[in-house]
């Protein structure tokens, strides 16, 4: 392993580490200039709750814990090799997605920096990364992908359509606009499955992946969404009525798009 991969993969987990505690304290709407805390939620006989938060608010029947997280808790990987997962308050462990962010995303970055190379896209791809990840999260575990969040990111891709080797940034308006309208008309025929989220959603990948690619990470999206939701349903695990999030599976569409977009490309027009 090379001095500049080996960095890279630290770096990545410093940022893995950022990347958790924004996406555990924006839904919430705390400040991100605290200490990371715990955010089991608890109803007020201490137990766990197993109601989740919807639009990022809390429950009226639970509370978070809020307890300080111990400084070698602020990693999960940490916590774990310490063995400092358990909350000294309520007593819970620390969730295992901050293990696996911690392990996912330094790997991306490396598979980044394999395709790239250390360049100027390297840096932009590395940051959409970063953006992509915090988005995942917060859909998956509260419905919500915020403004807070999508909003500063689309910015950022208007300005990164113009550093891209791999489009034209006539061809990330033109994405952008695209993923936009596709999925606004998608969310008015779905009528509350698809959310104002999942439309901004697109219009960030497009920005940043353009035309033609946004159609191909958009059919993706909708496949794996649609493949997924169907085991769920053999196996009982959702019925007709639950709502599945479809913003993780447009990210992950989009972010190989990103990255390998001509064998995806490949394989859908050559069908």
């Amino acid at each position: 392993m090379n001095l500049t991969l080996l960095l890279i993969l630290l770096f990545g987990w410093l940022i893995a580490v950022l990347v958790n505690h924004i996406a555990s304290v924006l839904p919430l709407k705390e400040t991100l200039w605290q200490k990371p805390f715990c955010t089991r939620r608890l109803n007020f006989d201490g137990l766990e709750a197993v109601s989740l938060a919807k639009k990022g608010e809390t429950p009226a029947a639970t509370e978070i814990c809020h307890a300080p997280r111990l400084p070698l808790a602020w990693s999960g990987l940490l916590a774990v090799l310490t063995g400092n997962r358990r909350c000294p308050t309520c007593g819970k462990t620390l969730g295992w997605r901050h293990i696996a962010v911690e392990i996912v995303f330094p790997t991306l970055l490396a598979v980044l920096y394999l395709k790239f190379g250390f360049t100027p896209y390297f840096g932009w791809t590395a940051l959409y990364t970063a953006i992509l990840t915090i988005l995942f999260i917060t859909d998956l575990e509260h419905r919500l992908i915020q403004h807070a969040i999508i909003f500063p990111a689309i910015l950022l891709a208007l300005a990164g359509g113009f550093f891209s080797p791999a489009i034209t940034w006539k061809q990330a308006i033109v994405g952008g606009a695209v993923g936009f309208v596709s999925f606004y008309l998608l969310a008015l025929l779905a009528r509350g499955g698809l959310g104002e989220g999942d439309v901004t959603l697109s219009a960030f990948l497009g920005l940043i992946i353009g035309l033609p690619n946004i159609i191909v990470a958009l059919l993706y999206g909708i496949l794996l969404g649609g493949a997924v939701s169907v085991i769920l349903l053999i196996t009982r695990r959702a019925t007709l009525k639950t709502f599945i999030p479809y913003g993780p599976f447009l990210i992950l569409a989009g972010w190989a798009v990103m990255v390998w977009n001509q064998p995806l490309m490949s394989a859908i027009w050559q069908r």
